[in-house]
């Protein structure tokens, strides 16, 4: 199972990456879809996403509007396993 990873920036901005193989500290892990995992403010990670849906769901999340970011992650979490969390948002 991959992970769904959503951060929120020093800037107040959130981004998320789906992680197929994810490390014990996600800062620095590649994503389904080449992207680095930056350092963060605030963090949560899932887990339970089907491999098979991985790079979908990450290329979905990648093209919401900034404004809907949030609460996109927070339905694309419905039903998954929140596995890790740092900080006080989400």
């Amino acid at each position: 199972m991959a992970h769904l990873i959503a951060i929120q920036t020093s800037a107040g901005e959130w981004q998320t990456f789906v992680v197929a193989q994810p490390t014990n500290r996600f800062v620095g892990d590649i994503d389904v879809i080449g992207r680095k995992v930056p350092s963060f403010s605030c963090m949560r990670a899932w887990d339970g996403v089907p491999k098979a849906e991985a790079e979908r769901l990450a290329l979905s999340l990648r093209g919401v509007p900034k404004t809907a970011r949030h609460a996109a992650i927070l339905k694309a979490s419905q039903g998954l396993r929140l596995s890790f969390a740092a900080g006080s948002q989400v």
